[in-house]
């Protein structure tokens, strides 16, 4: 097949990818995992179709994190205290897809029941809804549109089960074509690596409480010049909002930030300097909407990226942002940033690895303007052959210069993957979550352990992935 070169816009591509879903690494054995999508799309079989379940059991250290003992937060102020609990569930996802030689369309359904053996009033039912449409209009055209939903609370989206970029059971190429180096091998691939992202920030939950519903759509055309040469032009939106409402042990009137939205349009080009590097410039707008914040952002970045050999690849960008604040609650933003960031991929046989860095001035979802600073990075060891998996993960959190808000979070874990048959996996998994800093002035602060044996069923057998 021919090469499909990437579409659509950096900062809500590889970057978006790489630490929304790195930020909790799903498992083989999990039922809604990118990984399972991209096995999916691999057999191009269309209609309706299962893709798994998985029941899990495990213990955290709280049955609310923002209630725990010590914990600090404007959201939760003078809620009960609780404790420790163990908690059980099940997951499941369905989803359509159609694919001809001009179109793609893809749609995927899941959903999430986690209950608890001691505060049963926060037995909760979480789900969310993805959809891709992509086409070529003419040889040189193409268009993609992509959008997101998702209803979760915080005790199940410690253990979301996305998938990272590491994990995902698709080729080096693939990989490093997410990072803006390369193209994709399919249309599919292309636009499950590269679709809107569903909310994942450790940040919102202490923002808008223990439940949230986020939102996103994006839209992006693409003209392809020549191989070497590619024009992108996209816009993208994306919010997240309380849902507390009938929740036990929930505060709906201390909420601090009850919904956001983030605004973005952007341009750029692309261009292959070689068959393994290629530089780019992008000019984005940014607008941003909360109880606390309106204001824009415009960034200007170039960027270079190459395979440095058959197994790893090198991406670097960098540039300035200028911030217009519209109405501020209280303080005032740095309102001139440098902007930038890395990633770096490496795949063998037998590992994987997935790292980021990434400096911006505005949060995707509208959170504030200031500076946002992210780091990831995931691994993965797989022996050909064997049955067992491990894994670890690591991500971290800043946002700065805000005026009204400083926060930094972090998050690591990791675990053991044993697939029992061809379809059926044993998992076992431990994640801590640490967040703290301020809201105007009032310090806010939790942290977690929690660990969690899930057993996944895949109806597809699993799928080698390429180098």
């Amino acid at each position: 097949m021919r090469g499909v070169a990437r579409s659509g816009l950096r900062r809500v591509g590889f970057t978006a990818i790489s630490i929304a879903a790195i930020f909790f690494i799903g498992l083989p054995g999990n039922a809604q995992t990118l990984a399972d999508r991209l096995a999916a799309q691999d057999f191009e079989v269309g209609g309706l179709r299962f893709y798994g379940a998985t029941v899990f059991t495990g213990w955290a250290s709280s049955a609310n994190p923002l209630t725990a003992a010590g914990a600090q937060s404007v959201v939760t102020s003078g809620a009960p205290v609780l404790g420790p609990d163990e908690n059980y569930g099940v997951t499941a996802s369905v989803g359509w897809q159609y694919h001809r030689q001009r179109t793609d369309i893809s749609v995927m359904y899941s959903g999430s029941y986690q209950g608890l053996a001691h505060y049963s009033d926060l037995n909760a039912y979480s789900q969310s809804l993805a959809a891709t449409f992509s086409r070529s209009l003419t040889p040189k055209w193409r268009f993609t549109l992509s959008a997101s939903g998702q209803d979760s609370t915080l005790a199940q989206y410690l253990f979301q089960p996305s998938t990272s970029l590491a994990e995902a059971p698709s080729s080096f190429n693939d990989l490093a074509a997410a990072a803006s180096i390369g193209q994709f091998t399919s249309n599919q691939i292309a636009a499950m690596l590269t679709g809107s992202p569903i909310l994942q920030s450790p940040a919102s939950n202490l923002l808008m409480g223990n439940r949230i519903l986020s939102y996103s759509l994006q839209a992006s055309l693409q003209y392809r010049v020549s191989s070497r040469l590619r024009f992108n032009f996209a816009s993208f939106s994306a919010g997240g909002q309380n849902r507390n409402e009938g929740q036990a042990y929930a505060l709906p009137n201390t909420i601090a930030l009850p919904r956001s939205l983030g605004l973005n349009a952007a341009v750029g080009f692309s261009y292959s300097l070689s068959p393994r590097t290629e530089v780019g410039i992008n000019v984005d707008g940014n607008r941003i909407d909360n109880l606390n914040q309106k204001a824009y952002s415009t960034d200007v970045s170039a960027s270079i990226g190459r395979k440095m050999g058959m197994h790893w690849f090198l991406e670097a960008r960098g540039g300035g942002s200028q911030i217009q604040v519209i109405e501020q609650s209280y303080g005032s933003p740095k309102t001139r940033n440098i902007i930038g960031g890395g990633s770096i991929g490496f795949r063998t046989y037998r590992h994987s690895l997935v790292g980021s860095y990434d400096r911006n001035s505005s949060d995707t979802y509208g959170f504030a303007v200031g500076t946002i600073v992210l780091y990831a990075g995931t691994w993965m060891y797989h022996a050909p052959g064997s049955r067992w998996t491990l894994f670890s993960t690591y991500s971290q959190q800043q946002i700065r210069n805000t005026g009204f808000l400083s926060l930094s979070g972090w998050e690591a874990g990791g675990g053991l993957t044993e697939r029992l048959s061809d379809r059926v996996s044993l998992s076992t998994q431990y994640m801590y979550l640490s967040n703290t800093g301020t809201y105007q002035g009032s310090l806010t602060n939790f942290a977690v352990h929690s660990v969690r044996m899930s057993l996944g069923w895949n109806p597809q057998p699993p799928h080698t992935s390429g180098n």
